[in-house]
């Protein structure tokens, strides 16, 4: 049973989405990914075939890349024709309710919300992800990550490269229990140590499950922390006072303005195997309320 299914113009975008649902299943299993073209048989009911579909899967990726919009037959723009099978798959999408994720490729930008039909609006009030041939295995990684609050994505197969490093690793995690059990009052980066997650819930009515994922090495931290489901680089890291700063950054696209840039602050304190996080997110020169949430050792 397919778990994602893939909406996208054959004149626009094939050649991506042939590419995406190769890599897709690739990751995910074979026969993961519903696309029209693979898995709807000689004369089937097309509508009927799609809604199956829909009705099976998880999560809905709609492909635009730059010809998406203006696509047009007879003189007449397609989207605005009530039998455009694109059309009609994100409409039962929205209808669905389930998780629909814009991935834009070929250099597209996310359409204004005016110039989608009104069936199609709510479109673009979904997050988008951008796919681009410069970037794409870590466009790929981004996407993976958003889709693992849906999905059990699987984690890709890494390779020793070095005979020791399974040793270090092993070694690091002693040291780190050590410190654990020496029981001091004041705990060190080293508290911060392994894959922490949480609930969030985002003041635009999202909430998603956000990982944090730290490497404590003596008075420095580094790693990764998720916004909005996708994987992030921690900047600006400071431990004072037993506390952790940090910052990450992030894009978002409103219709067809401009990027606007985020940048989201932290504050987070460990209390044995909870960590007590506070979050600003700071868009443009406007500081939004903070957040306050609990982590939990994974």
């Amino acid at each position: 049973m397919p778990s994602l299914f893939v909406s996208y113009r054959r004149e626009d975008s094939a050649g991506f989405a042939g590419r995406l649902t190769d890599a897709l299943e690739q990751r995910l299993g074979a026969g993961s990914v519903f696309r029209d073209v693979d898995d709807i048989r000689p004369g089937a009911d097309f509508e009927i075939a799609i809604e199956h579909s829909l009705r099976q899967v998880q999560a809905v990726l709609v492909v635009i890349g730059p010809g998406w919009l203006a696509a047009s037959r007879d003189g007449e723009r397609r989207l605005d024709r009530a039998d455009d099978h694109v059309r009609r798959e994100i409409e039962c999408a929205l209808a669905s309710g389930k998780p629909v994720v814009p991935v834009l490729v070929g250099g597209a930008a996310m359409p204004a919300v005016e110039a989608l039909p009104p069936s199609l609006r709510g479109l673009a009030n979904r997050h988008a992800l951008s796919l681009d041939d410069a970037s794409w295995p870590a466009d790929l990684q981004r996407l993976y990550a958003a889709l693992e609050q849906w999905l059990a994505v699987p984690a890709p197969r890494r390779r020793l490269r070095w005979p020791g490093m399974a040793a270090a690793a092993a070694l690091a995690g002693m040291l780190a229990a050590a410190w654990l059990w020496s029981g001091s009052s004041a705990p060190g980066p080293q508290a911060l140590q392994g894959v922490w997650e949480a609930d969030v819930s985002y003041p635009w009515n999202v909430e998603l499950r956000e990982r944090f994922d730290f490497v404590a090495d003596g008075d420095t931290v580094e790693g990764s922390a998720s916004f909005l489901g996708v994987p992030r680089l921690i900047e600006q890291v400071e431990w004072r006072d037993g506390r952790l700063r940090f910052a990450t950054r992030a894009e978002s696209i409103a219709g067809g303005d401009a990027v606007q840039g985020m940048v989201q602050h932290y504050e987070a304190r460990v209390d044995g195997d909870v960590l007590h996080v506070r979050l600003q997110i700071q868009r443009g020169g406007s500081v939004d309320a903070p957040l306050e949430f609990v982590a939990v050792r994974r």
